[in-house]
């Protein structure tokens, strides 16, 4: 697909000799998909932070019992 985009031309040099690229096509689908790597990681990250704390024993939970039951 081909696009029009302004972009900041220092910034593209600088994205390019880190990455050492050449191409500013390749640069810019580098950036496109980290960003979109990135995003999805911290999505994952977030849902497991949503279930911090969820968890637990039961209180009824002997675990001095179910030793002894497998030692039998």
């Amino acid at each position: 697909m081909q696009t029009t985009i302004t972009i900041d031309d220092s910034l593209l040099e600088q994205a390019a000799k880190l990455a050492n690229i050449d191409n500013q096509s390749q640069v810019i689908e580098l950036a496109l998909s980290e960003f979109i790597h990135h995003h999805r990681v911290s999505h994952k990250k977030s849902k497991l932070l949503e279930l911090y704390g969820a968890g637990g024993i039961c209180e009824d939970y002997d675990y001095k019992t179910l030793r002894n039951e497998e030692d039998k």
